[in-house]
């Protein structure tokens, strides 16, 4: 009998860091709102109320976009595209995490 509590319990924890490292993922909102600080970052100075407007309209675009992904493609897709999306530096490599 404990034999069999002690397999069960490692194969939950198994289970539990498997999901931990492969599926979990910040929520499309955070991945958007760090795309647009990096998008921020890159524009420099230029923090006009125009730039804010654009800013919004990207975000509401890369969250649309980001849940179809989730719906369409899975989560151990989106994880993957999460993380590499809030690991990078520039754009361009945000962009590249398709």
């Amino acid at each position: 009998m404990k034999l069999a509590v002690t397999f069960v319990t490692l194969f939950f924890a198994l289970i539990a860091a498997l999901w931990i490292a492969f599926v979990r993922a910040p929520p499309p909102h955070e991945v958007c709102q760090r795309k647009a600080d990096i998008l921020r970052a890159e524009a420099g100075g230029e923090h006009g109320e125009a730039v804010d407007n654009l800013l919004d309209q990207y975000r509401l675009g890369c969250r649309k976009q980001a849940e179809a992904l989730l719906q369409l493609r899975g989560k151990l897709v989106y994880a993957r595209h999460a993380k590499c999306v809030m690991a990078a530096r520039t754009l361009a490599d945000a962009e590249r995490c398709g």
